[in-house]
């Protein structure tokens, strides 16, 4: 598991280093909880003689059992992860928590938190992933801006698309605050900037 280094002033926060291995943790869980329910829904059919028109499952009493969203597990990994590295100091071309740049932070929390590799720029964050409409965006989804020149030059992970609107994780690199900060996308500044959002997940 990555160790971050340390530096001055900086203290790597004890959950922060738990969270990689429990992710891995539940990708390692999903095939054997899988099997033993299958397995269980075997021994049901097995040992009941079924009456017709009621399958296995809903004799066994697992017609309503959920399925368990390995998607919504590594979302909750990266937004988990991403938040750890609060108060980072902005560094340009920065990928490690010694300093981050905008798609550094990101390529970081998306490849420990969930072994995910993606762009490392903001152009290539913007050519490849999903289209998402504001209105399907989930925690986990980049939110891509237009800041420092045209085109695309900034990007966020979304925290939370609820009632009080969008909320994303950023390396900010200007204004009165900078380094790995939470921002609302309906601020006026990056409302006026906004490109739009990216899902790299199911496809």
């Amino acid at each position: 598991m990555f160790q971050p280094p340390h530096r001055a002033g900086y203290q790597t926060p004890l959950r922060m280093k738990k969270i990689p291995a429990l992710c891995f943790f539940l990708f390692l869980l999903v095939p054997l909880w899988t099997q033993t329910r299958e397995e269980g829904k075997a021994v049901a059919s097995a040992s009941l003689e079924i009456p017709p028109g009621n399958s296995a499952a809903e004799l066994s009493g697992d017609a309503e059992a959920p399925e368990l969203d390995m998607e919504a597990v590594f979302r909750r990994c990266i937004t988990v992860l991403a938040r750890e590295y609060l108060g980072v100091p902005y560094r340009y071309s920065g990928v490690t928590p010694e300093g981050f740049d905008c798609t550094g932070f990101i390529y970081f929390v998306f490849k420990e938190a969930a072994g995910m590799e993606i762009s490392r720029s903001s152009a290539g964050l913007w050519n490849s992933g999903k289209k998402v409409a504001l209105t399907q965006v989930r925690p986990g989804d980049v939110l891509i801006f237009t800041t420092v020149r045209p085109g695309a030059s900034h990007a966020g992970i979304v925290l939370e698309n609820g009632p009080g609107g969008i909320i994303f994780i950023h390396a900010a690199s200007q204004g009165a605050k900078t380094g790995v900060i939470v921002s609302a996308l309906n601020e006026n500044y990056y409302k006026a900037r906004f490109m739009g959002a990216r899902s790299y997940f199911g496809f």
